[in-house]
């Protein structure tokens, strides 16, 4: 039986998603840049804003991966699309997307992440996103890096796969903690379905900063029989 406070977590938020949905309709999308309407209703941004947030360098988000203390080589190659700065552009888009019910955004986001991964590669067997575990779904309603991977796999015309990669534990916020402190709370915290893992999948998740989340799902995916595991994320946190 579930939990009164879980339940009465759960109606509010359903609640908070019907309440955003009939302000969408009375109130239209604005950018969350600027203000402006944006071009496109989907979209958080208006191209102004879109063309002025900087692009990640993929030597960057690789280094990223190199300084983890372990499980980076699990990652074949790794790819964000834009800089992330605290305060700025970038995470009132990431930040509405995650926590304020806005996962409609996520999936012409993630058609804009797979552009730019198609740019240097080509289209993997399946794209899969960065799985929550249930209670962590259950709080939020929703796990933000699902429409982004499905975005991403339309672009990519293949495969989305959210069956793939399961979080059976529970972990620690990574917020504060150290780098080495991260992969030690993430390393064990995800398992893959051996009978369907083979291939080369593309994991999508919102924000990268030190890596050891992505990894870890990565090294799961590679221990089940994966071919190789590559990694995209709307954002790289400044360091």
């Amino acid at each position: 039986m579930s939990h009164p406070k879980a339940l009465a977590t759960r109606a509010l938020r359903g609640l908070r998603r019907v309440g955003n949905g009939v302000l969408d309709l009375v109130y239209p999308s604005r950018c969350l840049g600027c203000g402006a309407r944006p071009e496109s209703p989907q979209l958080p941004l208006c191209p102004r804003c879109l063309s002025g947030l900087e692009r990640a360098r993929p030597m960057e988000v690789a280094a990223r991966l190199e300084r983890l203390p372990t499980g980076g080589s699990a990652v074949e190659t790794a790819h964000a699309l834009w800089v992330f700065d605290k305060g700025g552009t970038l995470q009132a888009v990431q930040h509405a997307l995650k926590y304020e019910n806005r996962p409609r955004y996520g999936v012409p986001l993630g058609r804009l992440m797979g552009a730019a991964y198609a740019e240097r590669h080509p289209p993997p067997d399946g794209v899969v996103p960065l799985p929550l575990h249930r209670t962590r779904r259950l709080e939020r309603g929703y796990n933000q890096s699902a429409p982004l991977a499905e975005g991403a796999a339309a672009h990519l015309e293949c495969p989305y796969r959210s069956d793939l990669l399961m979080r059976p534990h529970p972990t620690q916020s990574q917020t504060g903690l150290s780098r080495q402190a991260r992969w030690a709370n993430v390393q064990e915290a995800f398992r893959a379905a051996p009978t369907c893992a083979e291939g080369r999948w593309l994991l999508v998740d919102d924000v990268l900063t030190t890596g050891s989340t992505v990894a870890a799902a990565a090294r799961a995916l590679r221990a089940a029989g994966a071919e190789a595991a590559s990694v995209l994320t709307l954002g790289l946190a400044r360091h």
